[in-house]
């Protein structure tokens, strides 16, 4: 039986690749399973948009050439379905791999573009589709894609839309747009004074918020975010994708070969090889100051499980945020901002950045 069998396979291989070579009416077929069949003779699947030929030895019998044009030929039909179904169903999601994904398969990659937040996208799709329909299916996917990045993104773009009379709120917008989300209050705190309590009242319409340490928004902190944020951003600036962002729910992190500048756009502020996230450290700001007797406060348990860290850790940490140890048991109190270590303001040169006008006012 296995003799007759494979008699019958072989038989069907050598009229299948006479077939092809002397270029007759073939054919083809998909099958639920996404199997791509010559005269019922299986040659390869449909993944996707993109057809895989099958590398067997059997295969190799004929001409490879010869079958990847009778395939096209037949799967034309069934990838001009297959995109009409994505257009109408909108159910793509995007992979690890920068990919954009339908039914678990890559239509599409997304490349580097004008900036971070705008980036370019790459059909994934065979020969056999048609220019027209790839064109159709490209547009589709770009906006699909920025109306992706809107959704999650969103109170960041927008800060590019407000329209803000006051120039210091302007300036203080545009440079939190710039360092995508979180910015070190500490390196615009001058612009900052100079913004009326009356104002600052429209930051938080903005979606933004002042901390002790840092200004930022605290949507760009959830998980969705910072995933598709550190993304693009990796892809604009061509960053290995094995750099990877902390484990979501973890508020402290010690590890020494942490980029800084990485960290921070995940929303985590560097203390040495201490990392601790940036709404978390407004916080224990606030903890600190309610607990501050006499500008002290004592240890507790309460500071220690917000950072989810030890208690040797933690008293570490206190020491490099300029905590000073007091003589009572467990006991700090703050020692005063480090001069010598802060940041003076940055200005980036542009003509079209608000901090640049700021020079004018002689601000110091």
């Amino acid at each position: 039986h296995e003799e007759l069998t494979k008699s019958f396979i072989d038989k069907k291989i050598s009229i299948l690749a006479r077939g092809l070579k002397q270029d007759m009416l073939l054919e083809t077929a998909v099958s639920e399973d996404n199997k791509v069949l010559i005269n019922e003779q299986y040659v390869g699947e449909l993944k996707g948009l993109k057809f895989i030929i099958d590398f067997n030895s059997k295969n190799l019998d004929a001409d490879l050439k010869s079958i990847k044009k009778a395939a096209r030929k037949g799967v034309e039909e069934e990838l001009i379905k297959r995109t009409k179904q994505i257009i109408k169903e909108e159910s793509l999601s995007i992979n690890q791999e920068n990919k954009i994904i339908w039914l678990n398969n890559p239509i599409a990659k997304i490349k580097k573009g004008e900036n971070y937040l705008s980036p370019e996208i790459e059909i994934i799709a065979d020969e056999a589709l048609p220019l027209d329909v790839k064109k159709e299916l490209e547009q589709f996917t770009k906006k699909w894609l920025s109306s992706y990045i809107n959704e999650i993104l969103g109170s960041l773009i927008n800060l590019t839309k407000f329209k803000i009379e006051n120039q210091y709120l302007r300036a203080l917008s545009f440079q939190l747009y710039e360092d995508n989300g979180v910015l070190k209050r500490k390196n615009v705190d001058q612009v900052i004074k100079l913004i009326s309590k009356e104002e600052r009242k429209k930051l938080w319409n903005m979606g933004i918020k002042i901390g002790r340490y840092h200004i930022f928004l605290p949507k760009m902190l959830k998980p969705k975010a910072v995933i598709l944020r550190t993304m693009l951003w990796k892809i604009h600036n061509n960053i290995s994708s094995d750099v990877s962002i902390p484990k979501f729910g973890l508020n402290f992190v010690i590890n020494e070969n942490f980029n800084e500048k990485f960290l921070l756009l995940c929303g985590f502020e560097r203390f040495k090889d201490y990392f601790v996230r940036v709404d978390i450290l407004e916080k224990l700001f606030i903890i600190i100051i309610e607990k501050t007797i006499d500008r002290k406060f004592k240890i507790s348990s309460e500071m220690m499980n917000l950072l989810g860290c030890s208690k040797e850790n933690f008293f570490k940490l206190m020491a490099l945020m300029n905590y000073k140890k007091s003589k009572e048991v467990d006991t700090y109190y703050f020692a005063g901002e480090n001069k010598k270590n802060d940041e003076k303001i940055i200005i980036k040169k542009d003509k079209s950045n608000p901090f640049s006008k700021l020079l004018a006012l002689n601000i110091k």
